[in-house]
């Protein structure tokens, strides 16, 4: 491996994205750091999208084509994995996109801290219209060692996406993809307990494109309690690095984000698991007080929800809360 330019793989699970493919493609090809190797892995897409990615070799030569059954986006990634040749790996989900210099920070990041890893921060757009989000993981460019990296992981403050950051080659034991919902948090969970630092850019760069109807954001259905199965593993795990506390308040919030999800949907789908949500915040009621992000007042919620109190009649109340602050805040009166 040249330390100067190595090759970077370019991974490109391609399913059912022909409005976006271009965009992504195109910001690929135009990165300032030219040494890559893009893969464009053709899962088996019904639209024109294989047709796209044909054209997109004769475009540039560092681009090649992997067509495949579908098998889904853990199955397609681990097919342009075994396609690569590059000393370092990068994934992009083909509806999203990157800024130019993307993987030139990325390989910097790498190679001035000697980190088998490198994160950049991120924007979240959304298609429905709303403004764009930012995820920061680090103000500046620098590096983490193993337990603070573990302590934002277990927390939730350091995403699990396998599309902001760049891996080494020797990572590929650990970068290997199942076809479940929420895939990326067992890869992630694997490379941060064995790596000893990560590397991060400081830097917006990744476009995050939130879409209707993609898992994150879809109508309640018993695949995203993935989520929660891959939190209690975090949790398991997290004990062995004694970082047990941030990995049971990232737990506790986020089966009491799904429970206001099943009844603001009064959906049935997944009643069965309900008791199960229950139990974990009430186990967990001694890290409420260490639950990050949200709003202030959920953690009330939350402890009221741990006391046993109904959670339907909580959530009823919360929404009330809400109600009348929107209406007082329409009426341009909160706050004085």
């Amino acid at each position: 491996m040249s330390q100067d330019n190595p090759l970077i793989s370019v991974i490109v699970p391609v399913y059912k994205v022909e409005e976006y493919l271009d965009q992504c493609v195109d910001s690929i090809v135009n990165q300032t750091y030219e040494n890559l190797e893009i893969i464009l892995v053709d899962d088996g897409s019904p639209d024109r999208c294989p047709e796209m990615c044909d054209a997109w070799v004769k475009k540039d030569s560092r681009i090649k084509v992997v067509h495949k059954e579908n098998g889904g986006l853990g199955d397609a990634r681990n097919a342009g994995i075994a396609a690569a040749s590059g000393d370092y790996f990068g994934f992009i989900d083909s509806d999203d996109w990157c800024e130019p210099d993307m993987f030139r920070d990325l390989i910097e990041s790498c190679l001035l801290y000697n980190s088998p890893i490198a994160v950049c921060d991120a924007f979240i757009e959304w298609e429905c219209g709303w403004p764009t989000e930012y995820e920061k993981f680090a103000e500046e460019r620098s590096c983490l060692g193993k337990q603070e990296t573990l302590r934002d992981f277990f927390s939730g403050k350091l995403t699990a996406w396998a599309c902001n950051k760049l891996y080494r080659k020797d990572l590929c034991p650990y970068l290997k993809y199942s076809s479940q919902a929420y895939e990326d948090i067992p890869v992630a969970r694997e490379i941060f307990s064995h790596v000893e630092k990560v590397a991060f850019t400081g830097k917006c760069a990744y476009h995050y494109r939130q879409r209707q109807g993609s898992i994150v954001n879809a109508s309640v259905n018993p695949s995203q309690l993935m989520l929660i199965e891959e939190l209690r593993l975090n949790r398991d795990v997290a004990r062995t690095f004694a970082q047990e506390g941030p990995a049971t308040a990232r737990l506790v919030q986020s089966c009491f984000n799904f429970l206001e999800k099943v009844y603001s949907s009064k959906s049935h789908a997944v009643d069965d698991s309900v008791s199960k949500l229950l139990q974990e915040i009430r186990a967990g009621k001694a890290y409420i007080k260490d639950v990050k992000g949200g709003h202030c007042v959920d953690r009330f919620f939350m402890i009221l929800v741990a006391a046993r109190v109904p959670y339907k009649l909580v959530f009823g109340i919360r929404r009330l809360l809400q109600w009348a602050y929107w209406k007082l805040n329409l009426n341009g009166k909160a706050g004085r």
